[in-house]
């Protein structure tokens, strides 16, 4: 290996090193004489090469000495990887990875789910839904208001939904579903006022039978919206 053979051979290498540091230091000084002494452009020139080429052999060796030094006393464990390439063995190698960490299971629920509420103490969860009114809830602002469908009404299929969503410093406006009254889902959503006209189109196919809320969120160019017009709805068997 090299680490021992430097370390067998360490004040040999000291010495080879040395002479050859002192040599090109001597040719780095008599460089520097030609160039105080030289009159002719050819001769400053090869002095001025012999100079820098000198200095650069010295400042090599200066770093091979280090070498010596800290690899004879193994103070640089990566010295033979770095000299000879991949044939070391991997043996040595330790990997450090981090310790697992339990993650938390994750419940999604979706339009059409009771929202969980805890769990009994034989594991099992219990459910329920938060209830909307029957007439619905934050309707009154005519700026943000749902006229069809209305409140109760029996849905299925393609639902067209009418209404007003046009605040002061409107940005943009969403049509939500839910099981009633939590678990938000975005069905619609648009950046272009609405006055007294259709907000947008959904499906109620792709959701099962029951009940469901149904709301309007109008929200204003800062991020804020006032109170979402709220309606209840069932969604039926089909057309």
């Amino acid at each position: 290996m090299v680490i021992d053979f430097v370390e067998s051979y360490e004040d040999l290498l000291y010495v080879c090193i040395g002479l050859a540091a002192l040599w090109y230091l001597r040719v780095y000084l008599s460089a520097s004489h030609k160039l105080r002494i030289g009159t002719y452009i050819v001769e400053r020139e090869t002095a001025i090469r012999e100079k820098m080429w000198s200095l650069s052999i010295v400042i090599v060796l200066v770093g091979l000495i280090g070498l010596v030094y800290f690899g004879a006393r193994r103070e640089l464990p990566t010295v033979d990887t770095i000299l000879l390439g991949s044939d070391q063995s991997d043996d040595n190698i330790i990997m450090i990875t981090k310790v697992p960490t339990v993650t938390p299971d994750v419940v999604l629920l979706l339009p059409g789910q009771p929202t969980q509420t805890g769990v009994s103490a034989d594991n099992l969860v219990k459910q329920k839904n938060t209830q909307v009114p029957m007439g619905g809830v934050g309707c009154d602002n005519t700026n943000a208001v749902i006229y069809s469908p209305l409140p109760g009404a029996v849905l299925s299929g393609d639902v067209e939904v009418q209404g007003t969503a046009d605040i002061t410093d409107f940005a943009f406006y969403t049509l939500e579903i839910s099981t009633v009254g939590d678990n938000w889902l975005t069905v619609y959503t648009q950046d272009t006022p609405v006055t007294s006209g259709v907000l947008g189109n959904w499906n109620a196919s792709v959701y099962q039978q029951g009940e469901y809320a149904f709301r309007l969120v109008v929200y204003n160019a800062a991020g804020a919206y006032s109170k979402p017009c709220l309606i209840p709805i069932f969604i039926g068997s089909g057309p």
